[in-house]
């Protein structure tokens, strides 16, 4: 074994530096490295790209499987396009700027290489997108590169793209070594793409340490050196973990995304990747230490501070529990994870992993109590057992509650309630029912898990909603308020804006602040500029009298003005619903005041959210929340799903209460006191933690799969779920065939569910475009080139019905649309879709569908002919972006009940696989009692089973074999019988028959010295002679009587006794024979069997230690009794002579002894008396050590009697 732990330590450690090795010298992070990857990649798809422009001719042929989104192929005749593969495409100065601007270039917010190929008078190019480059970035609008040159999204923002030859940037060429652009890399970027396979060499390398571990452990006979080894392998294994931790290494494990959320440095668990690793770590650790360890639990210093090592125990198990709310409660806070898996929503990868985590960390609790009690059941009773668990979990909940930690009352509940089972289990249940007490504990840590986890995630909700509502208190736009910091400096250091303004030229300096200073793309805001002067006068729209223009403005900002840092502009917080700031600027004798009101609606979704920069700055909340502005009791803004009174009465009274929870009409309303005139509520829907308790049956899933492959209750072999048995199989058998089908039907049934949702929605998109196209087909005009009017009865149109509506020409060209910001800010190109351009062209379709895409907005779009009633065609498209949330939604809430009810059959059927597989084996089990209890000589009972099945069959069979056994039986014990009887009688004749012999020859002597002899000597040797006769005739009645014994054992009178009294009477008639008696017995066993016949048994054994003891040696004997399971086990060890190899085998055998005296029947009796109750005897020895008896005998149980 010693030799193995090394050659896998000496191959892991090989293995280890290769893996290190190749990924410094191919993956390390290095800019020169990732330049040359992205050349790389670049110049594999410029190949591509070439090889499909050179199979074009006059004509193209490609099809939309050669298509990558990612290139983008036009081709031009004489200078006109005719062919495109993708929308995004749309300008009239196209082929001017594919043709002079190089092989790089800008095409609205994209950077692309040129591919150019000539033929005739063809053009064609294909276009290899590098990066976009949006003015903004959002949810749905992200700067991201080119997927082929595999550069993460969280990286895009760190890699510049910049035209070629910059100073200090990165030259990036093609594969004909032109210069394209240049590359600069941000410090903090790193490649985060993951080399899967040296991933894999790695978990091997640490999965070898284990192993090594493992082996070290079985290899080790002493708990003292077990231990030492224990503490330096953790040791060991905490400094690689620390190191990795710190070091982030292996750096190709670190980028995977799973590592990629950090906590902060220097903890434990600083990602949902380390939390894994970590949790792995510590349930490797207790599991391989607990099984292997080796203790000698007669030690003498185990018994003497018992108490002690279980209070240690159960304490250990204590700081554990806390460690491990203390880990939830990180991850859940700070981490973007929802651990409310059975809703499926906003569960992703990284949730997914973060709950099997969690589980896998509560199995090191059940794990280390189902340990503790195993170890300390060998030293306290099932009495002392509960008295130290009940007072030293409750003395934890005193110090729990006193120094507030994690853990708290019910938290020391479950570890008492669970240890009070498990140690029920350990002392009281038979076997057969410890499995179902397994899968019961595991059952309650599922809902101690769940309950634990909702506890912090209902606390992570609790302080979102505070956060968002100081964001609605303070009525700020943080995102905006940066861009407001950048409009500060360009208007301050703008010398051409001071220029118009000190000019007096208020309309120059307003356009010129318009067209080159104000950005408002993406920001929902109405912007107001006013110039003020000594004596102006404003006049207040909605009162309609005038005002001091400046003294207007500052005791706006002078009453409710914040400033924002070092800025001129300032947020004003009325508590009205809106958001408003304010900028004050001096040039000469103006004052420039700019105003920004928030506006009450974005518009909608869709397009809107593609042009709003607030859908997108921060992850919008999981949790979606509705919110009540009340003035002085009144409503003044209210949003979100939940309908508010008018009046703030119906809520109580709040005044000065702070925050008040209160539940009402299915929300959890947060009600929050601002001041005495304003109050803020902010509510909740109860469905947002709906069907959280349904995670208990996924992490009993988890759980058990986990123990159902060995990871888990391995103790010893009689409690492995592993085991091959029938039982096992059955079940596994099962489980495994209703997972799969569960697994095929929920795939089916989300299959056909998902294409019939889509299918109505298409059918409602198909109903809802034949109305716009019935609306339009009345229009004279939809050019917008012709008839400018068009795009107000779009606007109007696309408002009424919260759709947006975009009309192509026959040549596929943009000739109108309802939102024209989308396609002036180059989000979407003017060109339609191809494949529905060659639908309705070519092919005549009625109408057409395709999901197409936004940035990260997707959605389905519609197309269909559009006829006006002048004869005109065109192409009317309507973006469905509300119909595809409601498909999104519909599918999500199927897809929830499906794999939910899926979950629930999954965790009924495993505890119905269990109680068919205990129906089925029953009689097997039945059946294999019976055998194992079959004797010769015995009352061998029949079965009773009245099903004519297999099963019965067998069970026939078996019964018609006990009726033949016992006929066999008894013609054997016949014949065995007469035999032994013929034996008996031999030996008799045989011990009688020698000493009669001397006897006779004596007598004859006797009888000559009578003749020859005087009378006195005669007399003499007669009386020395008759002493001897006696003593002979003595030695054959002993002889005669231990014959007899032996032939009267059959005679028994069976009662219960109780072990523990006879063994101690037994031990008390060696008192004075043996020095040192140790005796350990537990109290309240009982078998079944004759008082006289087990004492005889017992003092049999202690006699043979007695006798084995050599005379210069110091005679030890220890007498132990315990129950395992339903038996009971009797030790009898002494430390003599030990027994030689070559008569081991000989020792029960009728008439053998190693005694110079004695008949060699005593342990023959012993064995026939043992068996004869049903029980087994056996022994152990080491030759110069001693020799160590055992008993196996059925306990007695009395409820199985009655």
């Amino acid at each position: 074994m010693k030799k193995r732990a090394l050659i896998v330590l000496f191959f892991a450690c090989i293995l280890l530096g290769a893996t290190g090795l190749t990924e410094y010298l191919f993956y390390r992070q290095d800019e020169a490295v990732w330049v040359q990857n992205f050349e790389n990649r670049l110049h594999k798809q410029e190949k591509w790209a070439d090889d499909i422009l050179k199979s074009f001719r006059d004509s193209v042929q490609i099809g939309q499987e050669d298509c990558e989104k990612d290139v983008i192929f036009l081709g031009f005749h004489e200078g006109k396009l005719f062919f495109w593969t993708d929308e995004l495409m749309g300008n009239k100065e196209l082929y001017r700027l594919l043709t002079q601007s190089g092989n790089f270039v800008k095409l609205g917010n994209t950077y692309y290489e040129v591919r150019h190929k000539c033929y005739n008078v063809q053009d064609y190019f294909a276009l290899l997108r590098i990066k976009d480059a949006y003015p903004y970035n959002s949810k749905y609008v992200k700067d991201k590169f080119g997927s082929f040159l595999k550069i993460a999204e969280e990286n895009a923002s760190l890699v510049e793209v910049l035209p070629a030859g910059v100073a200090g940037a990165h030259l990036i060429r093609d594969n004909n070594k032109v210069p394209l652009f240049s590359l600069i890399y941000d410090k903090a970027y790193k490649e985060q793409g993951a080399n899967y396979v040296l991933i894999i060499l790695y978990l091997i390398s640490f999965l070898c340490l284990f192993h090594v571990y493992d082996a070290l452990l079985k290899v080790t006979v002493s708990w003292k050196k077990q231990l030492l080894i224990f503490v330096g392998f953790v040791v060991l294994l905490g400094s690689i973990r620390g190191f990795m931790l710190h070091y982030e290494i292996p750096s190709c494990i670190y980028r995977l995304p799973i590592f990629m959320d950090h906590v902060s440095e220097g903890l434990l668990v600083t990602s949902i990747g380390d939390l894994l690793l970590s949790t792995f770590c510590i349930f490797n650790v207790i599991y391989i230490t607990f099984y292997n360890i080796k203790i000698n639990y007669e030690n003498e210093l185990f018994r003497r501070y018992r108490y002690l090592i279980a209070c240690l125990f159960i304490f250990a198990i204590f700081l554990y529990v806390d460690f491990y709310n203390f880990a939830i409660d990180l991850v859940v806070a700070n981490m973007s994870v929802h651990l409310n898996v059975a809703q499926l929503i906003d569960v992703g990868v990284a949730s997914i992993i973060a709950f099997i985590a969690i589980s896998l960390g509560g199995l090191v609790i059940l794990y280390g109590i189902f340990g503790s009690v195993f170890f300390l059941h060998h030293f306290l009773s099932f009495r002392s057992m509960a008295r130290i668990t009940t007072l030293v979990c409750f003395v934890l909940w005193g110090v729990s509650d006193l120094l507030e930690l994690y853990t708290n009352f019910w938290d020391c509940l479950f570890i008492w309630g669970v240890m009070m089972i498990v140690t029920a289990n350990k002392y009281l249940l038979k076997r057969d029912i410890q499995r179902s007490v397994y899968m019961l504990g595991i059952f309650l840590l599922s809902v101690y898990i769940v309950m634990i986890t909702k506890k912090y995630e209902h606390y992570k909700e609790q302080r979102q909603r505070l956060e968002y509502a100081t964001e609605l208190i303070e009525e700020r736009d943080y995102n905006f308020e940066k861009y407001l910091v950048e409009l500060n400096h360009a208007i301050c250091s703008s010398t051409v804006l001071a220029f118009w303004a000190e000019l007096g030229n208020d309309v120059q300096a307003e356009m010129f602040l318009q067209t080159n200073l104000l950005d408002m793309k993406g920001y929902n805001y109405y912007s107001d500029i006013t110039f003020c002067r000594e004596g102006d006068r404003l006049v207040l729209a909605d009162k309609g009298n005038q005002c001091d223009c400046r003294a207007y403005f500052d005791q706006i900002i002078k009453s409710a003005g914040y400033r924002l840092g070092q800025t001129n502009f300032y947020a004003i917080r009325v508590f009205d619903g809106f958001v408003t700031y304010i900028g004050r600027f001096h040039f000469g004798d103006v004052d420039l005041f700019l105003r920004f009101d928030a506006e009450k609606d974005e518009g909608g979704i869709g397009y809107p959210q593609i042009l709003s920069r607030k859908s997108g700055i921060v992850n919008d909340p999981v949790y979606t929340y509705s919110y009540a502005k009340y003035l002085k009791g009144e409503l003044v803004s209210s949003s979100g799903e939940f309908v508010y009174g008018k009046k703030l009465k119906h809520w109580g009274d709040n005044k000065g209460a702070g925050v008040l929870m209160v539940d009402k009409d299915h929300f959890s309303h947060m009600l929050i006191a601002v001041d005495d005139y304003n109050t803020l509520i902010i509510s909740l829907p109860e469905r947002m933690f709906a069907l959280y308790y349904m995670n208990a049956l996924y992490t009993f899933l988890v759980c058990m799969l986990l123990a159902s492959y060995g990871l888990f209750f391995n103790f010893n072999n009689n409690s492995a779920f592993s085991k091959g048995t029938l039982k096992a199989r059955i079940k596994n058998s099962v489980i495994s065939l209703i997972f799969l089908l569960l697994v095929l039907l929920t795939a089916l049934s989300i299959f056909i569910n998902t294409k019939s949702f889509e299918g109505r929605h298409k059918a409602k998109a198909i109903e809802f475009l034949k109305y716009v196209n019935r609306e339009l087909e009345q229009l004279d005009c939809v050019d917008r080139m012709q008839c400018p009017d068009i795009v107000n009865t779009l606007s109007n149109m696309s408002e009424l019905l919260m759709i947006d509506i975009n009309i192509y020409s026959l040549d596929g060209e943009l000739v109108a649309t309802s939102r024209p910001d989308i396609f002036e800010l180059d989000f979407r190109g003017s060109l339609i879709n191809p494949r529905a351009l060659q639908a309705i062209n070519k092919q005549g379709a009625t109408s057409y569908i395709e999901r197409e895409d936004i940035g990260e907005l997707n959605y389905m779009a519609a197309y269909m002919p559009l006829v006006l009633d002048n004869g005109k065609t065109y192409i009317l498209n309507v973006p469905y972006f509300a119909q595809n949330d409601e498909l999104n939604l519909d599918i999500i809430i199927m897809v929830v009940i499906t794999v939910n009810i899926a979950i629930i059959m999954m965790v009924v059927a495993f505890v119905l696989s269990g109680l068919l597989a205990e129906r089925v084996t029953k009689p097997l089990k039945l059946v294999n009692d019976k055998l194992r209890k079959m004797r010769i000589g015995g009352k061998n009972e029949k079965i009773s089973y009245k099903d004519k099945d297999e099963l019965g069959v067998l069970v026939q069979e078996y019964n018609n074999m006990v009726d033949k056994l016992e006929e066999s039986i008894s013609q054997l014990a016949r014949t065995e019988r007469e035999s032994a009887w013929r034996e008996m009688a031999r030996q008799i004749a045989h011990e009688i028959k020698n000493p009669l012999t001397p006897m006779k020859l004596n007598i004859q002597f006797m009888l000559r010295s009578l003749q020859m002899e005087d009378t006195e000597k005669f007399k003499q040797r007669f009386k020395d002679l008759s002493a001897m006769l006696m003593e002979q005739i003595d030695n054959m009645a002993a002889t005669a009587s231990t014959f007899s014994d032996f032939a009267k054992m059959s005679v028994t009178h069976n009662e219960v006794l109780k072990l523990d009294e006879v063994l101690r009477n037994c031990s008390l008639l060696f008192e004075n024979a043996i020095a040192t008696i140790h005796y350990d017995a537990e109290y309240n066993l009982n078998v079944y069997a004759d008082r006289e016949q087990m004492c005889r048994v017992i003092v049999n054994l202690l006699k043979n230690a007695e006798q084995s003891i050599p005379v210069e040696r110091q005679g030890e004997v220890w007498i132990t009794l315990k129950g395992i399971g339903d038996q009971v086990e009797i030790r009898i060890k002494d430390n003599g002579c030990g027994i030689p190899e070559d008569i081991q085998k000989k020792i029960f055998e009728p008439n053998f002894t190693t005694k110079s005296s004695g008949s060699g029947l005593g342990l023959a009796i012993c064995r026939r008396i043992i068996e004869n109750f049903g029980g087994e005897i056996g022994f152990t020895t080491t030759l110069g050590v001693g020799t160590e008896f055992y008993i196996i005998m059925n306990k007695y149980d009395a409820q199985a009697k009655d």
